[in-house]
């Protein structure tokens, strides 16, 4: 699964391919690896593909459900306190209407 995280995390922090990363977390779940972290993770993807595509209804309704799943989660394998910080900067720029050319977030370990 350590295979699968750095896999993840190259996608979105230098791909910026989520949804090569939803494919990745998708694996997790059917493979039957840490489901809870798979579905955060998805999530996470999805977000960021949403806020590439400028939906900001399907944004903030996988916002609160990232934060949420970030909540629940036991273990993250990245720093879940900085991607926290990330995320609400990002949705003050949203709330702001500031022009957001690309997804703000990088995955630190």
């Amino acid at each position: 699964m350590v295979v699968k995280i750095q896999n993840y995390k190259d996608a979105f922090n230098v791909k910026k391919d989520y949804v090569e990363c939803h494919h990745i977390s998708r694996d997790m779940l059917l493979n039957g690896d840490n489901q809870a972290l798979a579905k955060t993770l998805a999530t996470l993807s999805a977000l960021a593909e949403q806020v590439n595509k400028e939906r900001w209804s399907g944004y903030h309704k996988l916002y609160k459900k990232l934060l949420e799943q970030l909540k629940d989660l036991d273990s993250f394998p990245f720093d879940q306190e900085d991607l926290r910080e990330q995320l609400s900067d990002l949705d003050q720029k949203i709330k702001q209407k500031e022009n957001i050319t690309s997804v703000p977030i990088k995955l630190k370990e």
